[in-house]
Formats: structure tokens, C-alpha cells, sequence
């Protein structure tokens, strides 16, 4: 069975190399970009299985690499998690609103919980 790939834009060092570590532990192939514009263009390319998306970085946020992404016929389909820790109900409905998969808050889920997350929405 070929693993799922999964694709993490976020601009914090730590907690890319901490996601990293864990999902390639749990078998997954992983790719990190710590630069939204740059993943955007590498989710293009790569097509991976979910994209797991910050909302606050610099150059393009989260939502508005969401926005792309769902408006591009060549990853429209890709899952999209936000994985953020802005905690504001206004922010969430825009994600969904603009078509993500999912809303998770950093500070809410453990990176194991995140794991089993991303697990149960590749099945």
C-alpha cells in the first residue's frame, strides 16, 4: 500500500519538524513548506493526499492560500485542515465558507490527536 502524503504549510520551524517527525513516524509521506507562497506552488505540483494549512503566516495566510487552492481545477478536490490556533468562530465559518475540510485548534488537539484527525479523513 503506498503511503498517504500529506503536505503542512506552516511557518513555525519547531512545530513543522515536530509534525514532521510524527507523521512520518505513523507512515505517512510528509513535506513541510514555511512559506505559504511556496507551498502553494509544491500542493500544485506534488498533489498531495490533505494539506494541513496555518492561517497566520506571512506573505498569503491561510485562508487566502485556502481561496486558491479550492478556485485551482488541479487541487480543488485535495482536503484542506486548517491547523491554527486562532480560536474565533468568524475565522472558522470563513475556512469552511471557503471550502476546508476541517478546524483544528493547535492548542486544542495534542499532535497525536492531530494524527488520528488526519488519519480518519484519508479513509
Amino acid at each position: 500500500m503506498t503511503k498517504k502524503k500529506i503536505h503542512l504549510i506552516e511557518d513555525d520551524p519547531l512545530l513543522s519538524r515536530m509534525y514532521e517527525r510524527l507523521f512520518t513516524i505513523h507512515d505517512f509521506d510528509f513535506m513541510v513548506d514555511l512559506d505559504s507562497q511556496v507551498g502553494l506552488e509544491r500542493v500544485k505540483t506534488e498533489k498531495p493526499d490533505l494539506v494541513l494549512l496555518d492561517i497566520m503566516m506571512p506573505n498569503l495566510n491561510g485562508l487566502e492560500v485556502l481561496k486558491l487552492l479550492k478556485a485551482d481545477d488541479a487541487t480543488k478536490a485535495i482536503p484542506v485542515v486548517m491547523i491554527t490556533n486562532v480560536e474565533d468562530d468568524d475565522t472558522q465559518k470563513q475556512a469552511e465558507e471557503l471550502g476546508a475540510d476541517g478546524y483544528l485548534i493547535k492548542s486544542r488537539f495534542d499532535p497525536d490527536e492531530t494524527v488520528e484527525y488526519v488519519t480518519k479523513k484519508l479513509k
